[in-house]
């Protein structure tokens, strides 16, 4: 029996994919199998991945699409995997090699349909050495579901998720958008009955410059609202509105006026930074007119902050914001 399947997109990813397939090949968990996706990679991605095939060829499948992105790729190791958990990886990420032994343990032993560790927040200086950064999200046990809610990190490339949830509930990341990791998050929260939190610092992640997440392409700020309005959309289809209105509430209008809203500020083009703007305050409007009254937002330490953010203050907000630290 599978007892884990990890699902690694592949593109371009031949400067760091060794580092993350050994990690993979090394796992202490020996009943796992490694779903890489190799996403119409232009170098020797696929090359790199073969090699480990022919020495793994119990452990290793190799999955080739034509480039459609990250969410696609995941999409597709999601369709092909036969785990009872299913776990994700970036390429150009390592985990340390008891990584889902431990996860699965804990997962086995509480009977649980999510599992969560902790991180690394890395990047490797000019000069070649590796400096540990701030993390970004809480990650932290939860009491119950409706605290995965409240400042998390989405990401998926820490957790484990009982595959039958995933697929049972058809739970996929939005394709063609940035900010797919917040959607499947949202989207897998209410069907999570039992969770947990192993507190061991198990992946290392990495800031690259590259990356999708610091493109310099401003019109990737408007991903947000999408992504939001299709978790939003999940909601009321399968009649989990109403049970989670107010977690819901404060996650998406705590992503608009807080890091999205950042992101608005350094936007160059004045005309799009301006229709961002509207769009944030209509979205927030049309979907959440009465936040402030939110019991979360008033327990927020930017309780003041949400609180005074709107069509008067927010050119001010905007000015203090694009000279603020990126975080």
């Amino acid at each position: 029996m599978i007892k884990i399947s990890v699902i690694i997109p592949v593109y371009n990813a031949q400067d760091y994919l060794k580092e993350c397939v050994e990690s993979l090949v090394s796992q202490t968990l020996d009943e796992i199998e490694l779903i890489f996706v190799n996403d119409g990679s232009k170098d020797d991605s696929l090359i790199i991945l073969e090699n480990y095939r022919k020495q793994y060829p119990q452990k290793i499948r190799i999955i080739t699409q034509e480039n459609k992105g990250q969410a696609s790729a995941r999409n597709l190791g999601i369709t092909h995997a036969n785990g009872e958990y299913i776990g994700f990886v970036d390429a150009d990420d390592y985990v340390s090699t008891d990584m889902y032994e431990k996860m699965y343990s804990l997962a086995v032993k509480k009977n649980c349909d999510f599992v969560e560790c902790r991180y690394q927040y890395l990047k490797i200086e000019e000069n070649g050495c590796v400096k540990r950064l701030p993390c970004y999200g809480n990650v932290r046990p939860h009491d119950k579901v409706e605290d995965m809610f409240i400042d998390p990190l989405v990401s998926p490339w820490n957790k484990i998720y009982r595959a039958k949830i995933i697929k049972e509930n058809h739970i996929t990341f939005p394709e063609g958008v940035v900010y797919e990791d917040t959607a499947f998050y949202l989207k897998a929260i209410p069907f999570l009955k039992k969770i947990d939190y192993e507190p061991g610092e198990y992946v290392y992640h990495f800031l690259r410059s590259g990356s999708t997440m610091n493109s310099k392409n401003n019109k990737r700020v408007e991903n947000i609202f999408p992504v939001l309005s299709n978790a939003i959309e999940f909601y009321k289809k399968n009649h989990f509105w109403d049970k989670y209105n107010k977690e819901l509430e404060y996650f998406c209008v705590k992503i608009l006026l807080c890091s999205s809203l950042k992101r608005i500020a350094k936007v160059s083009d004045q005309n799009l930074k301006k229709q961002y703007k509207t769009t944030t305050l209509d979205f927030i409007q049309r979907n959440f007119p009465y936040y402030k009254k939110n019991v979360y937002i008033r327990k927020s330490k930017n309780r003041y902050y949400l609180m005074l953010v709107n069509e008067f203050t927010l050119p001010l907000v905007l000015t203090v914001l694009k000279y603020s630290r990126e975080g």
